[in-house]
């Protein structure tokens, strides 16, 4: 006789929570706070060294090989982004599904309707250039919007887990962002500026394996590399009905591999927006 339980379908009160995240919460009042004030987190280690290593080892591989799902591109001379890097496996998939990150997400986006939207690697030259995004109301990216509401609910539209393969520094490669931008509502007066000349810049060394979860609203930056190349994980989350980013379309090949696994199926779900299509278990 077979004994596996049948799938039922979720109550009221549990679509509710699903979709709003209500009874669900993963953040502490103090981590809710900082990041509705800063608009990121810090999270040290979440890679061990041999994982940093082996992410390395294969952002070079794709570098010179990419996977036939994947896409490189120069965005400038001395940069060079690798696109849909979950696609080849092992150390670049695991890292999507990472649990800091994921507790982070959850209380950020939209209680469990959370799905990964894009992944990247980026190999980054001394002659690469920092840009600052906009931020804040100005920035004319709706799908980056963020809101905190009265009783403590996020709605980031667009969160971004940057994952440094490299020790960084404030004079050598780090993230630095405008604490607080997210919600500014006047544009930003540093368009065309070099980064050493907006003052309200905040810079955030990274050790390797390390790594920030920040709202795409706020206004961001990479400083250039001084010594050596480096190399960076970047993937992006959205809510359930978010399309994936151009060139980030999950292959059948992934979605194959991953079946099994309740973390990693539920990032790459197909976009949704009945929380029905969210009910495998993730713990």
């Amino acid at each position: 006789m077979d004994a596996t339980p049948t799938a039922r379908l979720p109550t009221e009160e549990e679509v509710f929570d699903l979709q709003t995240g209500s009874g669900r919460q993963t953040l502490s009042i103090e981590e809710r706070h900082f990041f509705d004030t800063a608009g990121y987190a810090l999270l040290p280690d979440v890679l061990k060294p041999r994982q940093v290593e082996l992410a390395r080892q294969a952002l070079e591989h794709l570098a010179q090989a990419p996977t036939p799902a994947m896409s490189r591109r120069r965005t400038e001379s001395s940069e060079l982004e690798l696109l849909n890097i979950i696609e080849a496996g092992g150390i670049l998939e695991d890292a999507m599904a990472l649990e800091p990150v994921r507790r982070y997400l959850q209380g950020l986006i939209w209680g469990r309707q959370f799905r990964l939207i894009a992944s990247r690697g980026r190999i980054r030259g001394m002659r690469s250039r920092g840009r600052l995004t906009q931020g804040g109301q100005a920035d004319p990216r709706r799908y980056a919007r963020y809101r905190c509401g009265p009783e403590g609910e996020f709605r980031c539209l667009l969160v971004t887990c940057l994952i440094a393969l490299c020790d960084t520094t404030a004079d050598d490669g780090a993230f630095c962002l405008i604490p607080g931008s997210h919600k500014c509502h006047l544009p930003h007066p540093y368009a065309g500026r070099r980064l050493e000349e907006v003052a309200p810049l905040q810079d955030l060394p990274l050790a390797a394996g390390s790594a920030v979860v920040f709202t795409d609203n706020v206004s961001h930056a990479l400083r250039p590399p001084r010594r050596d190349s480096q190399h960076w994980l970047e993937f992006q989350y959205g809510p359930s009905y978010m399309e994936n980013w151009p060139g980030c379309e999950f292959s059948a090949d992934l979605l194959q591999r991953t079946e099994a696994d309740p973390v990693k199926s539920h990032l790459l779900l197909a976009p949704y927006y009945h929380p029905a299509g969210s009910q495998k278990k993730m713990d």
